[in-house]
């Protein structure tokens, strides 16, 4: 009961102040799932990059972990350069959220590397690997589009890193349902989560939040999916490595008993992260989390991030001080 009424009261708090966050649903959905859909199935899995006149602006804008790539011409060729390293890549959409003039698409890719891929010759090893997107849409048309993908898998996949897990796949999903709740009430216990838990370091909020049956989909982790104990924990370890922990939420949206949240991360590596000692370096990495809800309450989440600029930011040599080769 004491829960029951600590979530209530957090909820209409978090209505009233950050009832400005929330999409306005006016544009069509489904519409615009319908195009998100054709960027996989037609011009990704079938290799029809012309589908792309019809369905992404001229103008658009892609954001990838290594840069904004801009301009309709550009991003073909962006997708072009993966089907020839891939051939035979397949997307697979496991779930799609939409609200407003936003999609996020969580999707699951297979492939045989036949091609060079980002400076790395063919090796013609087959990957699977996750991945999420967010689609910006209007008049018809993809406007904008951000790419999180499991890059730091597909390195280990490829031999280019040391392997660090036997599954670079979501794994199976949670069998748990209930009341799907309200988007509204729903967005704001997943912004609850980010400042009481994430921003305050308030341990109790996830306890408050998540079910004790609630597992967390986290590829990057070894053993995912993780049940409830082990996300926690997981949780706690990043909390630890970066004691000055601090999430931005960019975008949040909800569709049914599923919130959509694209954050960026900000923090300094004081802490031991997954066998690497602290650096002491500031970090920045963002990325997107799925959260599906029960009877008021979290029940799944899935994520996708940039892990591997992460990674690369931790440790990375020093710098050369001023007058050093």
């Amino acid at each position: 009961m004491c829960a029951q009424i600590r979530r209530t009261s957090m909820t209409c708090i978090l209505l009233v102040l950050l009832g400005g966050v929330f999409q306005t649903a006016t544009a069509d959905t489904e519409a615009n799932k319908a195009i998100s859909r054709r960027d996989f199935e037609e011009a990704l899995n079938q290799g029809k990059l012309e589908v792309y006149d019809e369905i992404i602006a001229p103008e658009a804008i892609l954001h990838t972990v290594s840069g904004d790539i801009f301009g309709l011409d550009t991003i073909k060729g962006f997708a072009g350069m993966i089907i020839t390293a891939f051939p035979d890549i397949h997307f697979t959409i496991e779930d799609m959220v939409a609200e407003g003039d936003l999609v996020v698409i969580r999707w699951t890719n297979t492939g045989t590397q036949q091609g060079e891929y980002m400076g790395i010759p063919a090796t013609g090893i087959s990957t699977e690997g996750t991945g999420m997107a967010i689609h910006r849409i209007t008049d018809g048309k993809i406007q904008e589009l951000w790419l999180f993908a499991d890059d730091l898998g597909m390195l280990e996949q490829l031999g280019l890193m040391p392997p660090t897990r036997e599954d670079c796949t979501w794994g199976e999903p949670s069998t748990v349902t209930g009341d799907p709740g309200n988007p509204v009430t729903n967005t704001a216990l997943v912004l609850y989560v980010v400042q009481k838990f994430w921003n305050e370091q308030n341990i109790d909020a996830l306890d408050i939040t998540h079910s004790p049956d609630a597992i967390a989909h986290n590829p990057v982790i070894p053993g995912s999916p993780l049940d409830y104990d082990g996300y926690k924990q997981a949780a706690l370890m990043h909390l630890m490595a970066f004691p000055d922990f601090r999430v931005t939420t960019e975008i949040i949206i909800a569709e049914g008993d599923k919130v959509a949240i694209r954050w960026t991360m900000n923090g300094t590596h004081l802490g031991e992260l997954m066998g690497i000692p602290p650096t002491e370096r500031p970090v920045t990495f963002s990325g997107v989390t799925i959260y599906r809800f029960a009877d008021g309450q979290i029940v799944e989440n899935w994520w996708s991030y940039d892990s591997l600029g992460m990674m690369q930011q931790i440790t990375a040599p020093p710098e050369s001080e001023p007058g050093q080769q």
